[in-house]
């Protein structure tokens, strides 16, 4: 859980000795620089006309930057490698924190700027030391960021928005901070599956008992270790009496866990109702917990309900569970929320970004699911004519998993996310893959995307025709959010295994899946992708080798559970 406390009062000393200055016993305010801004709110935002009310409440979270992270990357990439001598030593949080640690002088100047606004007494800071709360008014916000709040609607869900296009800081606190919201960015969203109504009678539907065969999973009965995580958001529960009737119905028989359920979990007040009904009933909720529920076995399911605000989940979910012990801890979370990156700003991409990759080395695996847009859906950044890569599947320190369709024989899900980041450089575990794809790359369109980025999709998996139960009602989706819960649980299995073993579980997944588990993968060479219709032949085409439909292909739960027991 988010633990905000008052300021241990060591630090509250050192910073009154910074503010007890002469006279006025404050520092001359100093001017500030533009830190960081956004040229316009994201397209499915409107400004009101009505001006975000001066006295309204904000609650500024402003995350310390943390030190020392080129030696943390190369030691996070070590414990992920195979063949590393450090391969599979996860890490504490404490372990963590003793090499990124803020500095002692970042949590300083913040409270002294603090002071100087008269901000202080309504400053906290959590129990890890890297994150300061102000509770404050927007007029007060205004003053102390030099900026200009306003209200904004989204048009899309009619949610309502209090920000800000731009932050100005005193430039001695740029190298001290790395994220300050609510300001410049408007929040992440659900990759939420499509209801199908257009179902033909000659259709297959895909179920637990159909994954397992395609996926070659049918002999994970009776395993009990370890941890499956499922991160829910924003007021979307999971119902237990569907889940309930889900298992009556598809359950894999051998299984033994038809009577299951699984635990939820309140992350920074995030709600759990006992019979969650009518709209907070979330098809998204419903069919990740039913799916990965009836793939694993009988290990233990945790739902994370995570409460507050869409701009700081991944914030919320990730300090909680860096907080826990190594046992309480999932093996895998599969996540079916993002945006487009452009909607993202750099500050809140990288920081969370660097969450992630702390979560990696605790032993961890992060799985997203990789979007339902193809290669973008308004495709326009910064008024050009572009490929819209999705966040956080730019991030180097998560799993994407993209699309597939076909109960047999797959092949690429046209609408399965995938492309290239403009944020975040290629890493080196895929690069000789990439690379590969990029010499014999025969799109086009390369004028569009940022060839030199992180590549995703990592990897696929069944993303169409899904049965599920949503409001006591059976009823088929679409989505790669089908495809995040079915290959995490996949993974989780093969966890299940190493830890009866007596081994680490996988951790982050990437370099051992582009290494020495790519050969267990099934490679998909049928199919493409499309989307950002204004651009003529847009899209990327499955072919033999890794691709940005499929990635490097979908599971086979044997050839990788063989990987694992010879890793």
């Amino acid at each position: 859980m988010f633990v905000s406390t008052t300021v241990a009062p060591a630090l509250l000393a050192l910073a009154a000795r910074a503010l007890a200055l002469p006279s006025a016993g404050r520092r001359d305010v100093p001017s500030t620089s533009v830190w960081e801004s956004v040229e316009a709110a994201p397209s499915s935002w409107a400004q009101d006309e009505i001006a975000a009310r001066s006295d309204e409440s904000i609650e500024l979270h402003i995350q310390l930057a943390q030190q020392n992270m080129v030696e943390f990357e190369q030691l996070a990439l070590a414990i992920a490698t195979p063949g590393n001598a450090k391969y599979g030593q996860h890490m504490t949080r404490d372990e963590i924190d003793a090499i990124i640690a803020p500095k002692e002088e970042s949590r300083q100047l913040v409270f002294e700027w603090l002071g100087n606004n008269s901000l202080s007494d309504t400053a906290s800071l959590n129990e890890r030391g890297n994150i300061v709360t102000v509770t404050t008014t927007v007029s007060k916000a205004e003053q102390l960021l030099n900026t200009k709040y306003n209200s904004y609607t989204n048009a899309e869900t009619g949610e309502k928005a209090t920000r800000a296009l731009s932050v100005s800081l005193p430039e001695i606190l740029f190298e001290h901070i790395s994220t300050i919201q609510p300001t410049t960015f408007f929040g992440f969203k659900p990759i939420t599956p499509k209801v199908r109504t257009d179902i033909g009678p000659d259709v297959t539907y895909t179920t637990p008992t159909s994954l397992s065969t395609l996926y070659n999973f049918k002999g994970a009965t009776a395993l009990t270790q370890g941890k499956m995580g499922i991160a829910g958001f924003i007021k979307q529960w999971p119902s237990t009496a569907d889940l309930k009737t889900f298992l009556g119905k598809f359950a894999i028989s051998g299984f033994g866990n038809s009577a299951l359920s699984y635990t939820c979990t309140s992350v920074n007040s995030g709600q759990c109702p006992a019979s969650p009904s009518g709209a907070n009933i979330g098809v998204e909720a419903n069919l990740d917990v039913q799916y990965a529920r009836a793939i694993t076995s009988k290990i233990p399911n945790e739902f994370y309900s995570v409460g507050g605000n869409n701009n700081q989940i991944y914030e919320y979910l990730s300090e909680y569970l860096l907080a826990l012990s190594a046992a309480e801890r999932p093996n895998v979370v599969s996540v079916s929320y993002g945006g487009d990156e452009s909607s993202v700003t750099k500050s809140v991409a990288s920081t969370t970004c660097n969450q992630f990759m702390q979560l990696g080395a605790a032993g961890v695996s992060i799985l997203f699911a990789s979007g339902d847009s193809g290669v973008g859906s308004g495709c326009t950044i910064s008024g050009s004519k572009a490929y819209q890569p999705d966040f956080p599947g730019g991030c180097p320190y998560v799993t994407m998993v993209g699309g597939t369709t076909g109960s047999t024989t797959e092949q690429a899900w046209v609408d399965g996310g995938g492309g290239f980041s403009n944020y975040f450089t290629r890493p080196t575990w895929q690069d000789t893959q990439v690379s590969s794809w990029l010499s014999k790359n025969k799109d086009g369109n390369t004028q569009y995307y940022n060839s030199a980025g992180r590549a995703y999709p990592d990897v696929a998996a069944a993303a169409t025709y899904f049965e599920i139960v949503d409001g006591s009602k059976t009823e088929a989706v679409d989505g790669t959010s089908c495809a995040a819960p079915t290959f995490a649980s996949i993974i989780e299995l093969v966890n299940s295994n190493r830890l009866a073993a007596g081994k680490s579980a996988l951790g982050f997944l990437n370099p051992w899946l582009y290494g020495n588990a790519s050969s267990a993968l099934t490679d998909i060479t049928a199919g493409s992708i499309g989307g950002c219709a204004a651009i003529s032949g847009a899209g990327f085409t499955a072919i033999a080798g890794w691709d940005p439909a499929t990635g490097l292909g979908t599971p086979n739960y044997q050839k990788l559970l063989t990987v694992s027991n010879a890793t």
